[in-house]
């Protein structure tokens, strides 16, 4: 490949056997950190933050308590027992003082406008209440009503910036509270007997009318004796009732149906009468002995025609006297019949009385019901307007203070220890919720712990934020990249000697990245464009270079190239020609102006760098390179916006993941982690961006003098050359 290829090179590296990644186990771990862990990462990370709320919040408290002026309170304890009256019933106004609301309620009374309006007048704060309404929402909002746990005690204090005019508030509140109840009773005790009065009077006109309607009622029904155990009537159907009962057990027994088609023969004993019993019992003793008769003597035998002229008599008389039997019980059954009949009729004409009766006694019970009802109203309101009338002056007293208020020495507010205290803690709450939320805001990954932990790939390097007058002189680069070497050499090798160090370190960590030796071709590439993916290529290209290694460097962002301009050569030429194939690919390396260090260009734009990546001619560009060169540098495009990255991250030794700090969110990141491991890429590691040198949380590696780090890595490399 002309002169600027080495004959006889290295071999080919290895071919590199994918590894079987589950991508779904790291976005299981991305969820799964340890949530103790992220907040403390949080706080220490906002620390000053945190620190800057707390103790602006505690200035402000601070302020406002030494700023404020003092206010005093004074307290009344007063005692509010259940209400109770002195007669042996209870009043009408009385409340269920056993339930606990009954205190709440009090204490909404105390801090009524009704009773402040009243006190306001009586300070001589109004001339009078229509005046004093304006005041009353003034003068309540200085009480304070608290229930003592357990007891019927009710601490009333009141606060003001006047300690005598507290002391003096808070007397009158409790005085006027106790003339407030006695006058509330005493107007309940009025309305309730003006109320029983107007309706026992017409409870007593309703009592008059409904007696008047029961005797009218009764008279026109015949029910003046309602009772049932009186009432002919019913009395009466009884009686039916009864010989109904005695005449259907006749006519059950009877036995005439039974009897009249039956034989001699197969007549029933128990139906049978003395004399049919007798007849039969003859009947029996001459068959038995025409039997024995005719059996010695023969049928012509005088004895024996004898005989049988007796059974025939015999035989006469049985079958008169069943007729005899039928003919009775024929007889009685008729007449049962006929009584039942008669009976039934009676029996009719009774039951629609008696349903007469009952119903009349039904309209007549609920008008007597009505009218008891009501004398019972009318008696009960009568009582409880006497016990009203009675009551009205015996109430007992059940508000009690049993400790005056005194004129305060110490002001109650404002409370400096707590004061300072919340606002330390409140100071202290509010820096931690600003810490959370900007940490929930902030999705990038600003440090190299972060992506490291985020993305669980091990950090290649980190690359310090250039200094903006070193990058405008040198556009990120370490050193000319031109023969002419058109920018000044000395300012970069004096001025960019940290950032020399860092890429010096990314080439060492790259030495040894690999448990199965150095690779040899490596795709430079990130999540998102604008990463510094392409100065990071440039630079760690130069860096191989450096250790007397030849490098090529190889760009294929083919959509957006930057090195032809970079390093001053024409973009008529190029790796897309190479791919297309218009040209050899030795005709397509250029030199540089840095030693060991060659140049393939993007070349001009094509329509489809996918197709062009991925083709048979990109393979073989790649195992060409790398028989010539120690290293084979790839500036590809980024993952996301397109997929020409994924194509030949399969086909080089390792993948180096670019993320700028600050920048990119991390779940961007996480993403084109996800899909290099999809295609079963080699990621090699990540390397940090534009870090920020005095961050706390900064990893940096160890920095190597460029003599020591030089050795080493050709002490590495003297085995391959």
């Amino acid at each position: 490949m002309s002169e600027l290829v080495r004959q006889g090179g290295a071999a080919l590296p290895a071919a590199y056997e994918p590894r079987q990644q589950n991508i779904w186990i790291d976005a299981y771990l991305d969820e799964k950190e340890s949530e103790v862990t992220k907040y403390l990462r949080v706080l220490l990370k906002r620390k000053w933050l945190i620190l800057g709320v707390a103790l602006a919040v505690f200035a402000f408290a601070a302020f406002r308590t030494y700023t404020t002026k003092p206010r005093y309170s004074a307290t009344v304890k007063m005692q509010i027992d259940p209400e109770q009256s002195v007669l042996p019933y209870k009043d009408v106004y009385d409340s269920v003082t056993g339930d606990p609301r009954y205190l709440n309620t009090q204490k909404e009374v105390l801090r009524s406008e009704a009773l402040a309006s009243r006190i306001v007048v009586r300070l001589g704060l109004a001339p009078d209440l229509e005046h004093a309404a304006g005041l009353a929402g003034w003068f309540s909002s200085g009480l304070q009503v608290a229930q003592v746990e357990g007891t019927q005690v009710l601490n009333v204090s009141y606060i003001s910036e006047d300690p005598e005019f507290a002391a003096k508030a808070v007397n009158t509140v409790a005085d006027e509270y106790a003339i407030y109840s006695v006058e509330l009773k005493r107007d309940a005790t009025q309305k309730a007997r003006d109320f029983l009065e107007k309706e026992m009077l017409k409870l007593q006109d309703k009592l008059q009318e409904s007696e008047q309607r029961l005797v009218s009622y009764g008279r026109e029904h015949n029910i003046l004796l309602p009772s049932e155990g009186d009432n002919v009537v019913m009395k009466k159907l009884s009686d039916l009732n009864q010989e109904m009962t005695r005449v259907e057990t006749e006519v059950l027994s009877n036995q005439y149906e039974a009897m009249k088609d039956l034989t001699l023969d197969s007549f029933p004993e128990k139906l049978k009468t003395s004399v049919m019993t007798s007849l039969d019992t003859r009947r029996s003793e001459l068959e038995q002995k025409l039997a024995t008769a005719t059996l010695q003597f023969g049928p012509k035998w005088p004895e024996v025609l004898t005989l049988n002229r007796q059974l025939a008599e015999v035989q006469e008389q049985l079958t008169a006297e069943k007729r005899k039997a039928l003919e009775q019980a024929k007889i009685e059954y008729k007449l049962s019949m006929a009584h039942r009949d008669r009976l039934a009729g009676a029996l009719a004409g009774q039951n629609r009385l008696a349903d007469q009766l009952t119903q009349d006694s039904i309209q007549f019970n609920i008008i007597k019901r009505e009218v008891e009802t009501d004398r019972q109203l009318h008696e009960g309101l009568l009582q409880r307007l006497k016990e009203t009338d009675v009551s009205a002056g015996l109430k007992s007293a059940n508000v009690h203070v049993i400790a005056q208020g005194h004129v305060p020495t110490t002001p109650s507010s404002p409370n400096v220890p707590m004061n300072l205290a919340v606002g330390l803690m409140g100071g202290l709450v509010a820096g931690v919720m600003c810490a959370f939320a900007l940490d929930f805001l902030d999705g990038t990954l600003r440090t190299a712990d972060d992506v490291e932990r985020e993305l669980k790939l091990p950090i290649l390097g980190a690359i310090p934020a250039f200094e903006n007058g070193w990058r405008a002189e040198s556009g990120g680069i370490l050193m000319p990249l031109t023969a002419a070497g058109d920018r000044p050499a000395g300012y970069l090798n004096s001025a960019a000697e940290v950032y020399w160090e860092s890429y010096r370190a990314l080439r060492t960590s790259l030495l040894f990245s690999s448990p199965e030796g150095r690779p040899h071709s490596l795709l430079v590439t990130s999540a998102m464009a604008g990463e510094g993916k392409s100065t990071t290529a440039v630079n760690l290209s130069i860096a191989l270079a450096q250790t007397g290694a030849r490098t090529v460097l190889l760009e294929l962002d083919m959509r957006r190239p930057t090195l032809a301009h970079l390093f001053a050569i024409g973009r008529t030429r190029g790796m897309s020609g190479y791919l297309a194939g218009q040209s050899e690919l030795n005709a397509e390396i250029q030199p540089t102006g840095v030693p060991n260090l060659f140049l393939v260009p993007a070349g001009p734009i094509p329509p489809n760098p996918p197709e062009l990546i991925g083709s048979a001619r990109m393979k073989h560009a790649l195992e060409l390179l790398g028989r010539y060169f120690e290293y084979v540098v790839i500036d590809g495009p980024p993952l996301m916006p397109v997929t020409d990255a994924l194509v030949i991250s399969p086909q080089v030794d390792g993948v180096i993941l670019v993320v700028q700090a600050g920048k990119t969110p991390k779940a961007v990141v996480q993403r084109a982690r996800n899909l290099l491991r999809s295609v079963d890429a080699h990621i090699l590691g990540a390397l940090v961006n534009n870090v920020v040198l005095d961050a706390s949380e900064l990893y940096y590696p160890g920095v190597y003098s460029s003599t020591q780090e030089t050795s080493l890595v050709r002490s590495e490399t003297a085995g391959v050359q």
